[in-house]
């Protein structure tokens, strides 16, 4: 929940949200009449605002909140100074390493169960 306030925040505010419901207004209002698409097309165009993107429109203008300069950006001498990395590391291939591999109390035994022929002819029992 905090994450998205803060996604909110730096979208716009509760200018954003205002303006999301204003445009879902203005699409199901253009859809009844011109169906989907073209209802689509009109809301996001620009050239058909509703009363309400109007309101939220001024109300940007005049918020003390939007009139901020925004902070310079540092220049790229010093990016690449901080984020490049001046020296490569050099990476060796792995080492192969034997392993044991486990022994389990009775393999042998079934293996050399598994190695015996079936009897011929089959037994009777079976026949």
């Amino acid at each position: 929940m905090l994450v998205s306030l803060g996604c909110l925040h730096l979208a716009g505010g509760p200018y954003s949200l205002m303006q999301v419901y204003a445009w879902a207004g203005m699409l199901v209002n253009y859809s009844k009449t011109e169906g989907l698409l073209q209802g689509a097309k009109d809301t996001f165009s620009g050239e058909k605002p509703c009363e309400l993107c109007c309101k939220i429109a001024e109300a940007r203008k005049d918020d003390p909140k939007g009139k901020e300069t925004p902070l310079p950006l540092p220049s790229l001498g010093k990016f690449l100074q901080d984020f490049v990395a001046v020296d490569l590391p050099l990476l060796s291939p792995p080492r192969s390493t034997a392993y044991l591999q486990p022994a389990f109390p009775g393999r042998c035994e079934l293996e050399r169960i598994l190695r015996i022929a079936p009897a011929l002819p089959p037994p009777k029992q079976l026949a």
